[in-house]
């Protein structure tokens, strides 16, 4: 399975494809993949309550890979658990709204990807650098019981990716993101008068 058919399995099944036949990245296959993110960007921005910000093919073609090459190393490592494997590339571009969304589009698989690695140590270097990569990717993260390290700025300058947060910290009922008072006034908006019924407990300030 190459990259692009990777992520046409995401968008069509909305989960990782768990195989042992991903195959290296090359460079040509950079272009198939960026045509899938398009189309699933233009999909997926219909469901923001806003509009959405405008595609970063860099950032998403960035996370792309990077849940990619997750799978394909925690596949390698958990055959072969004392060989040295490559690491995963950080993002070196600019985070703003339109990076986080675009990139969110594949790094919303992070618990998933996470979750793969349950037969792995804990402090597996692999294990470390996924958790690290979901902490600095708040948007992304929410419901993984980690601390959002990453720039909130880019989320709260966007009134679809504040919605969305929101929305997405109240189905995983994630109360320790609502520290930053943008974020928790707009989850106090989302459950409204149904704070009982949405998220029952849910302390609203």
């Amino acid at each position: 399975m190459n990259l692009s058919a990777f992520i046409n399995h995401l968008v069509r099944e909305g989960q990782i494809a768990v195989v042992d036949d991903l195959s290296p990245l090359l460079p040509a296959a950079s272009a198939g993949a960026l045509e899938a993110l398009i189309d699933f960007y233009h999909h997926d921005k219909l469901e923001l309550s806003a509009t959405a910000p405008e595609f970063d093919p860099d950032a998403a073609l960035w996370a792309a890979t990077y849940i990619y090459q997750g799978v394909r190393l925690i596949m390698l490592r958990t055959i072969q658990p004392d060989k040295v494997l490559p690491g995963l590339s950080p993002y070196t571009g600019d985070i703003n709204a339109s990076s986080i969304y675009s990139a969110d589009l594949c790094l919303r698989y992070l618990p998933d990807l996470l979750c793969l690695t349950r037969k792995l140590d804990a402090q597996d270097a692999l294990v470390m650098h996924i958790r690290e990569t979901a902490m600095q990717w708040p948007f992304s993260s929410t419901g993984m019981q980690l601390a959002a390290k990453g720039s909130l700025t880019g989320i709260i300058s966007s009134p679809a990716l504040l919605q969305a947060y929101a929305d997405r910290i109240v189905v995983t009922r994630d109360y320790p993101r609502c520290g930053v008072p943008a974020v928790r006034d707009a989850v106090n908006a989302s459950l409204g008068d149904y704070a009982s019924v949405l998220w029952p407990g849910y302390p609203a300030l």
